[in-house]
C-alpha cells in the first residue's frame, strides 16, 4: 500500500513546535495517549451499542432514533478528542515512528471507511427510520452497516494497537 502520509508531511511536522514540547516532556506522552484510549472507550463503545441495536442483537426496545439522539453527543465528542490526541501523538515522533509504519496506514484507512460507511447508512437508509424505528426486525441496509461498522471500528482498535510494535 503507498504511503498515506509524504515524508515532506512529516518532517514538516516534526519541525513545529508541539513536537517538540511533546518529544521533550517526559508525562505528556502518557498523558495524551490515556486521553485517546479513553476517547476511545467511549467512541467504540457508543457506536458499538448502536450497531448491536441495528442487528437487533441489544436494546430492542429502544427506538433506533432514540438510541441516535442519545449516543451521538458522545460519539462525536469522543471522536474529536481522540483526532486531536491521535495529531498529538503523531507529532511526538512524526518522521521515524509514524510516517511510514504500516498499521497506522491500515488504521488511517479503517476510520475513512468507518465514515464513508456512516454516511452511506446516513445519507439512504436512515432517512426512513421512523417507518422501521421501533420494528423487532432491522431493513437488510441497517444490518449491513452495522455489520460493516463493527468491523471496521474494531479494525481501528486492532490497527492502532499495533502502532507501536511495527
Amino acid at each position: 500500500m503507498p504511503p498515506l502520509l509524504s515524508r515532506s508531511f512529516c518532517q514538516a511536522v516534526a519541525q513545529m513546535g508541539v513536537s517538540q514540547v511533546v518529544q521533550d516532556s517526559t508525562w505528556m506522552f502518557p498523558a495524551i495517549e490515556t486521553t485517546h484510549l479513553i476517547a476511545m472507550i467511549v467512541l467504540v463503545g457508543s457506536i458499538t451499542a448502536f450497531d448491536l441495536r441495528l442487528l437487533g442483537l441489544a436494546m430492542q426496545g429502544t427506538s433506533v432514533s432514540r438510541l441516535a439522539w442519545r449516543l451521538l453527543p458522545a460519539t462525536w465528542t469522543a471522536f474529536a478528542v481522540m483526532a486531536i490526541t491521535g495529531s498529538l501523538l503523531f507529532t511526538s515522533d512524526p518522521v521515524e515512528k509514524y510516517c511510514h509504519n504500516p498499521a497506522l496506514q491500515v488504521k488511517l484507512l479503517l476510520i475513512l471507511l468507518s465514515g464513508v460507511n456512516m454516511a452511506v447508512f446516513h445519507f439512504t437508509i436512515y432517512h426512513r427510520v421512523k417507518e422501521w424505528d421501533t420494528a423487532p426486525t432491522m431493513p437488510f441496509g441497517a444490518k449491513l452497516a452495522g455489520s460493516f461498522s463493527v468491523l471496521l471500528w474494531a479494525g481501528v482498535v486492532v490497527a492502532g494497537r499495533w502502532i507501536g510494535f511495527i
